[in-house]
């Protein structure tokens, strides 16, 4: 997000982050690639927070919802809206599963490619996984240092105080492509959540809603700058 809610770092995970499944979001795209594909499938969730992907795709009859949290204050929700919520992927590494979801998480690693890497291992024959990581050279982190030379860290956003890692279209296109016997099918953008930061008469009107496909257009286009997120989905 653009650190337009003030969070404390020390809250949990699924007060923190918001299921944004507004259209132009990572969490929207995920679930346009997901709509209509995980009936009789297994689904692993990685970070998955307060459990919104898990929420939207249950009626569609996965065979299995799994989810991975860190923070055992979301458990509870977690547990409410997946078969098994588990603190990491040692107890599933001989499993396979068709779709892996990992939404802004690598960021948070300190070895985000080993991790990506152990994640190809649990797909299934032509299983894919869904990534989404904050674009580091997006406008908004660009024009204060042009202007200020500074930066400042945030409870939430692309300069969240607990990222371990920055990534441009570049470095994230890299990464990708660095994952043995999985191809990037897809590379996308996300757009800025405002709806979050303004009024609902800014935002819930016709004006605001027809700039939504130009803005997701421009993030498309030129995402170097105007990506808030960058969104690739690998097929293994």
């Amino acid at each position: 997000m653009l650190a337009i809610l003030s969070k404390d770092l020390n809250s949990p995970v699924h007060e923190r982050y918001n299921f944004k499944p507004l259209r132009g979001s990572s969490h929207w795209w995920a679930l346009n690639h997901l709509k209509g594909q995980v009936a009789g499938k297994r689904i692993l969730d990685v970070g998955a927070g307060g459990g919104g992907i898990g929420r939207s795709v249950k009626s569609e009859g996965p065979k299995e919802l799994v989810a991975i949290e860190i923070d055992l204050r979301a458990h509870e929700t977690l547990k409410q809206r997946y078969d098994r919520v588990l603190t990491d992927i040692n107890p599933i590494k001989d499993e396979r599963f068709d779709w892996i979801v990992i939404l802004d998480v690598l960021e948070h690693l300190a070895k985000p490619a080993s991790f990506l890497a152990d994640l190809r291992k649990l797909l299934a024959p032509g299983g894919a996984i869904l990534i989404s990581v904050p674009n580091v050279a997006h406008w908004s982190v660009r024009i204060p240092l042009f202007f200020w030379g500074s930066f400042e860290y945030r409870s939430v956003g692309i300069m969240d105080g607990t990222h371990l890692q920055f990534f441009s279209r570049r470095s994230f296109m890299k990464l990708c492509k660095s994952v043995e016997k999985a191809h990037v099918e897809d590379y996308s953008a996300s757009i800025e959540p405002f709806e979050l930061a303004l009024p609902a008469w800014a935002s819930n009107n016709m004006i605001y809603r027809g700039l939504i496909p130009l803005r997701h257009w421009a993030a498309r286009t030129l995402p170097g700058l105007m990506a808030y997120q960058h969104l690739a989905l690998l097929r293994g």
